[in-house]
Order: C-alpha cells, then structure tokens, then sequence
C-alpha cells in the first residue's frame, strides 16, 4: 500500500549567471567565470510534505538560505544567523513553494 504523505527533507545549491558581458561595468560580477564561480554558489536547506494520490502529487516544501550571493557584501554563510523564532527573520528568509510532481 502506497503512503499518502510523505516528508522530505532537501539541500539545493546554484546560482544563475550572464552568458556575456553587459555593457554596464557594474554587472561583470554576474558573468559567469571559471575561476570563481565555485565561490559564487548560493545553498539553501527545507523540508516538504509531499501528498502523493498515486494520479498527482502536490508538493509543499519551506526553505531558509545557508549560503546567499550577496554581491556588495560577498557570499555570506548564514547558518549563524538563523532565528525560527524570529518572525522578521521568518518573513525574510522562509520561502514556501508549492509545486505538481517531483522536482526530477
């Protein structure tokens, strides 16, 4: 017998970067270069319930960042900063995503 709910638990890492150079000397950081990008990868963690009724399964699924891409202070690792407790920290940080299917 197949299971209705499911919980999962995720880590997810990447980052989206320029093709080419823009023409704007303030956006060369978003160029994606071999020698840094590994630098530049954004981690994020969650957990998600996942309702499977065997014909569709609607996924549920909160994440906070771990690591972010913040371009004037550097790529910040925030495991330090993280405060559940804290509803402002919750309303900046927790991203809920609702979504049809397995993510793969």
């Amino acid at each position: 017998m197949q299971k209705l709910v499911e919980l999962a638990a995720f880590v997810d890492a990447g980052n989206i970067w320029l093709g080419k150079a823009p023409p704007d000397p303030e956006s060369q950081s978003q160029v994606f270069k071999m020698n840094r990008f590994y630098k530049e990868i954004a981690v994020g963690t969650g957990l998600g319930l996942r309702i499977d009724a065997s014909i569709l399964l609607v996924r549920f699924d909160v994440a906070f960042p771990l690591r972010e891409p913040v371009f004037d202070k550097g790529f910040l690792w925030l495991p330090d900063a993280i405060n559940i407790g804290d509803s402002e920290w919750r309303k900046r940080n927790l991203i809920l995503n609702i979504a049809i299917g397995y993510p793969f």
